[in-house]
């Protein structure tokens, strides 16, 4: 896992794991608390949302912090970790929601997890074509942003 220093000094653990077999790690991008994006983002590595996103999101894998807000659509290609609020559908092949996460959305993955103390209000939904399943509800697949 990435371990980044805080200015408290503690060290604070990433989300993303390392890149098995020695593979260049993908770009990790930040959308800082203080920066509001009426619109939509694409990219083709993880993201980290500490602010607010108003429309949808294409991405590898992202992890939405305490302070981080989605209004719209997520597609990631494989993770989606939740601790802040969502507000809209979340497709991914993993989906974790922690127990800080407020969500309304109904959610296509492979897998979910679900932490004791998560608000949550809407559809689980396993499928193994996430592609066909972002296309249906009127969304760019998740694989279709090489």
């Amino acid at each position: 896992m990435i371990v980044n220093k805080v200015e408290s000094g503690a060290p604070r653990v990433g989300v993303f794991p390392a890149a098995p077999n020695g593979q260049d790690m993908q770009s990790q991008s930040a959308i800082n608390a203080d920066l509001t994006i009426i619109g939509n983002v694409t990219s083709k590595g993880n993201v980290r949302l500490d602010g607010t996103i108003e429309g949808d999101l294409h991405c590898t894998s992202l992890m939405v912090s305490e302070t981080g807000m989605v209004k719209g659509r997520i597609v990631a290609n494989n993770e989606v970790i939740v601790l802040g609020r969502v507000t809209g559908l979340i497709f991914g092949k993993r989906v974790m929601l922690h127990s800080t996460a407020n969500v309304e959305s109904d959610i296509y993955h492979q897998g979910i997890g679900i932490e004791m103390g998560t608000r949550y209000d809407g559809t689980l939904r396993w499928t193994e074509d996430l592609n066909g399943a972002a296309s249906a509800a009127g969304t760019s697949s998740p694989h279709s942003q090489s």
